[in-house]
Order: C-alpha cells, then structure tokens, then sequence
C-alpha cells in the first residue's frame, strides 16, 4: 500500500513536471551566463558564493540590467533591476496565501480594508509610546549585560534587535507581551534563530531541484512536496507551526480582555472581522503570523545592519549625537533619517522578489526597448542591484555614503519609501508588509531605537575586527560572520556605555 502511494506520488509530480517544462517559455533571446549545469543551473553556484549580491553583481555588469539565470531541470528565470520592467512587473502582485503579506486579487483588497484603521495617524502616535518604553528596556538590557571595563564589551547586537523588535510587535499590535527584553524565550524565539540559515547551509542537489520546483509547480502539486519535506522546509514548517500557536496563544488572550481604545488596534479589527463574517479563521492567524515572524526579521534586520555600518563610520554617530542634543523631532534631522535611508539601500532585507506573468505582456526597458514576456513566466526582481544601480545612486554604489540622501531628489520614484526598493514598489509595495504605512511605522520604530542607543553607547568594531557577509541563498538578506554561518544571524559589535 505505501509502495502504491509512493508511485502514485512520484507519477503526479513526474507529469506535472513534465507538463511544465514543455510549456516552459522560452527566454533564450535574453543574454546571461552559460548555464554550469542542466540539473541545478546557477542555483549551486549562487549558494555556494561567499557574500550574497557578488555574483548578480558581476552578471548585470556583463549582461546589464535584464539578464536570464538558469534554474533547476532547465527552467530559466529573467533577472530584473532596471527601473521601468520593475515598475510594470510588481503592479501585478500575483503571490498566494492566506497572509495579508501574500494574498492577491479580491482577499487582498478586502483585508487590505479591513486593516487600514490600524494604521491610522492616532494608531502610529500611539505606537511610538511603545517604541520609547521597548527601546528603553533595550538600553538597560544592554547595560545590564556589559561588565562596565572603560573600552566596552562584545556583543551580538543581532540578538538584542530581535527581542527589541518582537516585544514591540506584540505590544503595539496585540496588546501581548513576549516579554523577550525581560529575559524571556519563547518556543517562536527559539526557532527562529536560524530561520534563514541553518536549512540553507550545504543543501543537496535534491534539496536544491525540490525548493527550486516550488518556482514552477502548481499550488496542489506543491502540498504533495510536504510528504518529502527537505532540511528547509521542515525549519520553516517548524517555525510555522510555533508561529500558528502563538497566534491561538494571542487570540485567547485576547479573549479575556477589555478591546482598546476604539476598538483599532490590529487584533480587535480582526476578531471584529471574524463575528462578522468578513475573514476566517486561517485568514486571521495567517495575519498574526506574518506580523510576527516577518515584520520582526526585517525590522530587526534592518537596524543590525545600520548599528554596524555607523560603528565603521564612528564620524556618522557623532553627527547623529549631535543633532539629537539639537531637537525631540526625529524627522526634522537630516543626517539620522540620510544614515537610514543610505543603510536600508545597502542592506535592502529581500534580496529579489519573485513573479509570475498571469498573461502575455510587454515588459518595457530603458532606452526604449521591450520585451515580450508570456503567460506563465517567473520574473525575479533583484531589489539588491537594483538599489545598487550606479545610473540611478552614482559610482559610489557600492559604498556607505548617507550624503547621498542629502543631495537633490531623485528623478526616477520607485519605492515607497526614499525611492528604495527596500520595501517593494507598487500597490502591493514591501514584500513582509506591502503598504506605505508599514514604511512609516517601521521607520519611526528604527528611529526611535536608534536615537536611543546613539545617545547612550559607542559603538564599534571588535578589536581585530571581524568579517562579516551577507549569507547566499536565504530569503532575508542575513548577516553572518565568515565561517561561521552554522551559528546563525551574527553581528558582532563593541558596545561601550557613554558617560
């Protein structure tokens, strides 16, 4: 019987396949690099690079801005980081699921709507109480973990981010209080830590034709990919399913309380959704668990990488020190709101985001140019390169200079935000979060976390100092130190108490 099922499996899969490729649109018109292998084409290749972005680097200065990469079993994948196709490609928002993060077409707008009272002005003037106090007891954590010697100590400032960012998100969204700064570790906590490394980390080539299929099979066939889950999608079911019971823990806490002010905190809009018929179960638990998991990785992500960049650049924490002995108003300081601009387009969270043509289409390049794109074809939008672009951000590019923002305005606007694609672009804009106002709540989040450690530590590099890269092949794009990716998200800084 199980040899049967097995058989039946593997037949389903094999046809499915098999109907894909020879469907597959053909992308050969579109330069690239020479495919390495028929198998796995450049996704061995892409993994096995040191430092994420190097290689996509080095083929869209060969190839330009449009290039074709190869994927698994043959499939080839137009890579884009030219402002016009990128423009036209995420209006059509084409990703599925049950999370507001994901979901197209008619339950995206109606949770869409359902959502926006969260995110009223009152609501973010709320949150930033809540910002304020969390940054607060961020400082104190980390005080309380220095053993207080004159030139400071090391410490990961990834670790303390994350629970900075988490307790936030449970407070100001739900009213719920992980409680992380406090020294607590939940079961959500504790899987997440390598949730972007460790499944990642030396994959077979089985594992990599199997994640690289959910590219190119159906939704129904891809359920069956559960039966043989690979080392990363066991991580990430395990995260699922630790995020699942936080969202019931959540919801049942809930329960026994009073609702806000207004009835407008996220949370009561959907338990409000749920008695009135307008979102199911799943729908609201899908809510709480991109809230949780991706809303915290990106936010914590982002100041990680922004702390390290101003301890290379100590010059850019005295400027910053300076303007907040100057004024309460976070967004009257140029240099700070330059610093996190300059810092969330080096260090863009998601590396590309992916999509899928619903119909036949004409993409629109520079220069005039076109290309006909047909239905069913994956594109993948580089945000990395193209935050990097040297026509749009100078020769530069690839380094830290917050001066950039203080210049004149750009004439091209893409994102949301500063004219990154940090946080995705079109209606459907930032990929954890999507709309504008995840832009602001996460920027005045970072601001106020930023202020506060700025003005209460020194930060810098570990003496000796200490390599650190972008780890290839993950979703986010995570910091590690070199060689030692197995131990997870890493960023090693020397934190020294200001008098």
């Amino acid at each position: 019987m199980v040899t049967f099922f097995i058989v039946v499996v593997t037949s389903l899969l094999v046809a499915s396949l098999l109907h894909r490729w020879f469907k597959r649109p053909s992308v050969k018109h579109v330069k690239g690099p020479p495919s390495p292998s028929f198998w796995l084409g450049h996704q061995r290749v892409l993994r096995d690079q040191d430092n994420a972005g190097d290689l996509e680097t080095k083929w869209r200065r060969e190839y330009g801005t449009l290039y074709r990469i190869g994927g698994c079993l043959g499939f080839a994948t137009p890579r884009l980081s030219n402002t016009f196709s990128i423009l036209h490609v995420l209006i059509l928002g084409l990703i599925t699921g049950k999370g507001l993060g994901i979901v197209t077409g008619e339950p995206h707008h109606r949770q869409r709507k359902i959502l926006n009272p969260a995110f009223s002005t009152a609501q973010l003037r709320n949150s930033q109480v809540i910002f304020q106090r969390c940054s607060d007891k961020l400082v104190n954590g980390i005080k309380g973990s220095l053993t207080g010697t004159g030139t400071g100590d090391t410490i990961n400032i990834c670790v303390w981010t994350s629970k900075a960012t988490l307790d936030i998100i449970g407070l100001a969204f739900f009213r719920y209080d992980f409680s992380s700064l406090d020294g607590s570790e939940t079961e959500l906590e504790q899987v997440m830590k390598h949730l972007f490394t460790a499944p990642q980390t030396n994959p077979s080539a089985a594992e990599l034709i199997l994640i690289d299929l959910t590219r190119v099979l159906p939704d129904a066939v891809l359920e069956l990919l559960r039966l043989f889950p690979t080392r990363e999608v066991r991580q990430l079911l395990s995260v699922g399913n630790a995020a699942k019971k936080t969202a019931r823990e959540i919801t049942v806490s809930h329960n026994g309380m009073q609702t806000s002010e207004g009835g407008r905190d996220i949370l009561d809009i959907l338990v409000k959704a749920r008695w009135a018929g307008k979102m199911q179960d799943d729908e609201i638990e899908g809510q709480l668990m991109t809230f949780v998991i991706a809303a915290n990785e990106t936010s914590s992500t982002s100041l990680s990488w922004l702390l390290y960049e101003l301890a290379v650049h100590p010059e850019h924490q005295s400027i910053i020190r300076a303007e907040l002995k100057q004024s309460n108003d976070y967004d009257s300081m140029p240099f700070l709101n330059a610093a996190i601009k300059e810092s969330l387009r080096l260090h863009s969270n998601i590396p590309s985001l992916i999509h899928t043509a619903p119909h036949d289409d004409i993409l629109p390049l520079s220069g005039g140019k076109t290309l006909a794109v047909p239905k069913g074809q994956t594109l993948v939008c580089s945000a990395y390169l193209y935050n990097r672009l040297p026509s749009l951000w100078g020769d530069d590019t690839e380094e830290w200079n917050p001066a950039r923002f203080l210049d004149k305005p750009m004439s091209v606007s893409l994102g949301v935000y500063a004219n990154l694609m940090s946080f995705g672009a079109g209606p459907r804009s930032c990929i954890g979060w999507r709309f504008a106002w995840s832009m602001k709540y996460r920027v005045m989040e970072i601001q106020t976390i930023l202020a506060n450690l700025i003005l209460n530590f020194e930060f810098s590099l570990p003496e000796g100092g200490v390599e650190i890269l972008r780890f290839p092949g993950s979703p986010a794009v995570v910091p590690i130190v070199k060689g030692e990716a197995h131990l997870g998200s890493q960023l090693p800084l020397r934190v020294r108490v200001l008098e």
